[in-house]
């Protein structure tokens, strides 16, 4: 992106911070509605398929392009969203594109939010699902964390790709005490909000809700992983962590940096050319 949109982004991120902390206090539900609202303004490829189904008590949208192999392995995609917010729908640009690249069906979990649904809720929906492994799974943002939770649980040998992931609930971890937040429409106090209402009041310290703390004997059940951030957004601090955890570990790890993007920019390839080179990225990890 260019720096003027970089900086027309930042402002934008300024602007609903100050109207969120000191003006309308908006809750999640509304949250949610906003971000729906965004997400119906996407003009769909004119080939892009979306049907819905019940996946053993999970509602799931599974998006498919022209030329996928509904025989094909799908993709598993947990969506991010601070456990709170986002849907099928906000991801279903990203979905097509690597649907398109990929020629599998990508299939997006509409897992229980919280603070209506705490945890353990949407992983234990998820792990409710009897799949056997591995399986492809990726997770952004606090999706990142359930992906890799739940590939911890299945111990399966899953392979993942995890974008700027969520992945230390912890109030004094490594991004909850940044001050990183130009690059991200949230701050600080929001990953101790949204951790609080995801938490329920479970300790943070549970591999189960910070998996970055998981042992390394559990850590080496995973199958490759792929993980990506960007150097000035609030959760790369998470991915380094996440990255030297993975290494004491001994998993194979493919990591991606980028140098200059904002929070939440794989969602957007149609109009980013960094989000197009992250489903690139994505595919070539997946082949």
């Amino acid at each position: 992106m260019s720096d003027l949109f970089h900086r027309m982004i930042s402002g934008y991120h300024v602007a609903v911070r100050m109207l969120r902390h000191e003006v309308i206090d908006a809750k999640p539900a509304q949250w949610r509605l906003a971000a729906d609202t965004v997400a119906r303004l996407y003009i769909a490829p004119k080939d892009l398929n979306v049907r819905s189904i019940d996946w053993y008590g999970m509602p799931t949208e599974i998006v498919s392009r022209t030329g996928s192999d509904p025989g094909a392995p799908p993709i598993i995609w947990i969506h991010g969203g601070g456990f709170a917010f986002c849907s099928p729908r906000t991801h279903r640009a990203a979905a097509g594109a690597l649907a398109a690249l990929s020629g599998r069906e990508v299939w997006l979990p509409d897992y229980p939010l919280a603070p209506e649904h705490p945890y353990p809720a949407a992983l234990d929906g998820l792990d409710a699902i009897p799949v056997d492994g591995p399986i492809d799974i990726i997770g952004d943002s606090a999706g990142g964390n359930l992906a890799l939770s739940w590939a911890l649980r299945r111990r399966a040998g899953d392979r993942l790709a995890l974008l700027s992931p969520w992945v230390d609930l912890r109030v004094d971890g490594p991004s909850a005490l940044s001050g990183r937040c130009d690059h991200s429409v949230f701050d600080h106090r929001d990953l101790r909000e949204y951790a609080g209402l995801y938490l329920g009041g479970h300790a943070p310290t549970h591999p189960d809700c910070s998996p970055v703390l998981a042992s390394d004997a559990a850590l080496a059940t995973l199958g490759n992983v792929y993980l990506e951030s960007s150097t000035n957004e609030l959760l790369h601090a998470d991915s380094r962590l996440l990255q030297s955890r993975l290494n004491e570990a001994g998993v194979p790890l493919e990591v991606h940096e980028e140098p200059a993007a904002h929070h939440g920019w794989q969602l957007f390839p149609d109009l980013l050319p960094e989000a197009k080179r992250t489903t690139e990225r994505v595919h070539r990890f997946l082949t």
